[in-house]
């Protein structure tokens, strides 16, 4: 179960690469769990906002509205999303459209015939809608139905989403389209039964991730944020149109989004005849984008946006743009929406050391954790659980030791380090096995890592911190120590880091060497804690001190 599609994304992506079985599809190499069931308790929560991720929400918005209107027709969804050819027999339609299936199956409208039976029998079991046709798909084509079976259920006045799909790419079909699309008709449906939204189920038989997107993927693991957009108060433009008039006002929505793709400007009036907001902003969004499309200057575009609802529309586009106009300053934010993207922006950081924000310089130690969260996860789908094996004193600590003393003697015997590794690969390693370590006393030690995640507000459950998935959750602790600590401002040089890492280390050393190494001694996740942290300040120095060995750093940890 997840608060909405963002979380259940990004874990999705971290479940497939750790743990799914590549397999070679028509030549392509993916990554595939089986049988994977996703809940999602708000699934009106649909905007996708991820660094990384550079989704378009202006496509999706069109193919939704596009669907539910029971089209299949290339000219409009090829003008939003060009790609969508690839997929077409004859260039022309889609064959395996799920709309035209849903409106019009052999006569019958799906939509309407489910509305109507939940009207009539709110606790009917028989609400469901289907896409697979045994009788036209099975044969070769680029366009068989991936999401084949919808059902609808009503219970304690909440309307519930269960769909099936048979192939689910996580990439472009999940998070591009699928969550987006349901839960809009799911809106839809719950407003023409009277009910209130309920939980989204999402049944993947193949969920999968091409490995094109791989490297992406581990970018976005890597640069995950507590919040999403709708932590900060955002909410969606609510849909309220009776069925009885939804085609007729789909006509009408159809024939203004034509004039704004010949070009057409005059249209604010016809905009704002709709009264139904969801249709209405939707409409606003699309004329955006095609004066974007037909050349129209980023001051245009800006004023556009800064007219929007304050909705998580007007945040999809604000992030759209300032993304692909390259400018974070396009748009006048207001109060609320300056503090989402100061947070926003302030951990997107995997490509530029130097981002700012207003008001806010990006914090190097951010970036730096990023770049080593990707150097676990690609390590961990190799060696896996090695780094366990034998313990904690001998497995775990025995790595974390073994780093150590390779920095000792560098750094005070001034040895110079091996050509396959240099100081900072180790110092990079000894913070990622530190890493590691904390989630170990999380899951192993779970009292004292309790009282110890205490001291920070909002943390998530105790097993997120578990494991090798846990990795991420450890790693927003510590940037929350390191950022609440006055003390690093303090350390400017290799030596007296080293001086802070030595220190943290003896300790460490003596609890679990002098002592009873099996005893639940609270020192062991404040001075683990401290010690990354040291290894990680040793690498913000390198950063500035060092510039070309930490870009080689960096490169090494993107060919690995």
């Amino acid at each position: 179960m997840f608060k909405n599609v963002t979380y259940a994304f990004r874990e999705g992506l971290r479940k497939i690469l750790q743990e799914g079985e590549v397999i070679a599809v028509r030549s392509h190499e993916t990554k595939e769990v089986r049988s994977h069931l996703i809940k999602i308790s708000s699934p009106l929560e649909r905007v996708y906002l991820i660094p990384h991720r550079n989704n378009n929400i202006f496509a999706q918005i069109a193919e939704t509205l596009w669907m539910i209107a029971g089209r299949s027709d290339m000219a409009f969804l090829s003008h939003y999303l060009p790609r969508a050819v690839d997929f077409s027999d004859d260039g022309k339609v889609w064959r395996g459209a799920y709309g035209s299936r849903l409106r019009n199956w052999q006569g019958i409208d799906q939509i309407e015939e489910v509305a109507r039976l939940l009207r009539q029998d709110p606790n009917s079991r028989r609400a469901v809608m289907v896409i697979f046709d045994p009788a036209q798909d099975y044969l070769d084509s680029k366009d068989i139905p991936c999401n084949n079976w919808l059902h609808f259920l009503i219970r304690d006045g909440r309307l519930h989403l269960n769909v099936s799909i048979r192939s689910n790419d996580i990439w472009w079909g999940f998070s591009g389209i699928n969550t987006f699309e349901w839960s809009v008709l799911h809106e839809m449906m719950a407003y023409w039964t009277r009910s209130k939204v309920g939980e989204y189920s999402h049944f993947a038989s193949s969920f999968h991730l091409y490995e094109r997107h791989y490297q992406p993927a581990e970018k976005i693991i890597a640069t995950s944020q507590d919040k999403t957009l709708y932590d900060f108060g955002f909410t969606n433009p609510p849909f309220s149109i009776p069925f009885e008039e939804f085609d007729e006002a789909m006509v009408r929505w159809f024939a203004i989004e034509d004039k704004m793709r010949q070009g057409e400007t005059n249209l604010r009036q016809e905009i704002n005849n709709f009264d139904d907001s969801f249709l209405r902003n939707s409409l606003e969004m699309l004329y955006i984008y095609n004066r974007y499309l037909l050349g129209a200057e980023g001051e245009e575009i800006a004023q556009l946006i800064e007219e929007l609802p304050p909705n998580d529309f007007k945040i999809g586009a604000i992030e759209y743009f300032s993304r692909k106009l390259k400018n974070r300053e396009l748009v006048k934010l207001q109060d609320k929406e300056r503090e989402y993207f100061q947070y926003f922006w302030g951990a997107d950081v995997a490509d530029n050391l130097s981002v700012t924000v207003p008001g806010k310089s990006v914090v190097t130690f951010s970036f730096i954790f990023a770049k080593l969260s990707i150097l676990h996860y690609k390590k961990s789908l190799v060696y896996k659980d090695s780094w366990k094996k034998h313990g904690e004193l001998l497995g775990v600590f025995g790595n974390i030791a073994r780093k150590y003393d390779r920095i000792e003697v560098i750094m005070k015997d001034k040895v110079k380090p091996t050509s396959d590794e240099s100081l900072l690969d180790t110092v990079a390693d000894m913070a990622v096995y530190l890493t590691k370590y904390m989630t170990y006393l999380a899951e192993h030690y779970q009292t004292i890592f309790k009282e110890f995640i205490g001291q920070y507000p909002s943390v998530e459950p105790i097993e997120h911190y578990w494991d090798n998935q846990g990795f991420e959750s450890v790693v927003k602790i510590l940037i929350r120590r390191y950022d609440n600590s006055g003390e690093w401002e303090q350390i400017s040089n290799y030596g007296d880091c080293f001086a802070a890492l030595s220190k943290n280390y003896k300790v460490l050393e003596d609890i679990l060497i002098n002592g009873d190494w099996r005893s639940s001694d609270p020192r062991k996740c404040s001075f683990a804690a401290d010690l990354a942290i040291s290894a990680m300040h040793f690498l913000v120095l390198a950063s500035q001190k060092e510039p070309e060995k930490f870009q080689k750093l960096l490169r090494y940890i993107e060919m690995l």
